[in-house]
């Protein structure tokens, strides 16, 4: 038996308890919640917020994507705007039910405004490094599930499409909340919703069919 070998055997077991998943992904969210609220969001590492949780930085990248992601998953926890009332969100609960998808966005976005995703997409004072993270949740989390969902339905052009729908209902949703068009701030949830369902099902559902490019059609020979 070589020595590395024996001094493997022979060295002692750690008496420290592995956590599982959940607790360590606890831990680190704790962490980075305290370390944020201190320091904000340049000035906390990956490691100060691993060692304050007790374990390593590399699990930050494996729970929660980035540092980035992960404060962003903190600013939802934190109220400034509640998981559960971001409008991706709610757009990801249930992709099969569109009058669901429309009755949660407009609702929530109505009760609390733009979710902390859109905050980041919105606000100039966002770090480069934040507003890729929430463009990335948002493709990650609602558009390519879509698009999924429409390329099994054998829609064309699904990625595009899935882009339109997305960008159409978190719009809207914003100009509900911050007021930029008058009609669509104040005319009721079940107008809005019921207009937007028309426009959104045409979108995600009809075939694609080919359209004569600009130049053909601007570019050909005049006839008297």
């Amino acid at each position: 038996m070589s020595g590395l070998t024996k001094a493997v055997i022979d060295a002692p077991a750690s008496s420290e308890r592995p956590r599982d998943a959940a607790q360590s992904r606890r831990a680190l969210f704790d962490a980075a919640r305290i370390l944020f609220g201190q320091r904000g969001f340049d000035r906390t590492t990956n490691r100060a917020i691993a060692e304050l949780a007790g374990l390593d930085a590399a699990l930050i990248a494996r729970y929660f994507g980035s540092k980035a992601d992960l404060y962003l998953a903190v600013m939802a926890a934190e109220g400034v705007a509640p998981s559960e009332n971001d409008a991706a969100g709610a757009l990801e609960e249930r992709l099969s039910d569109l009058d669901a998808i429309l009755d949660a966005v407009l609702r929530r976005s109505e009760q609390s405004g733009p979710g902390p995703v859109l905050q980041a997409l919105i606000r100039q004072d966002t770090s480069d490094e934040i507003r890729d993270a929430a463009k990335a949740r948002l493709a990650r989390r609602v558009v390519q599930p879509l698009m999924m969902t429409m390329s099994a339905q054998g829609t064309g052009d699904a990625q595009l499409r899935a882009e339109i729908v997305v960008a159409a209902l978190l719009g809207v949703s914003l100009s509900r909340s911050l007021g930029w068009f008058e009609e669509i701030h104040l005319a009721s949830r079940g107008e809005v919703a019921e207009i937007l369902r028309q426009a959104l099902e045409t979108v995600m559902e009809m075939p694609s069919s080919p359209i004569a490019p600009s130049e053909e059609l601007s570019t050909g020979p005049l006839r008297g």
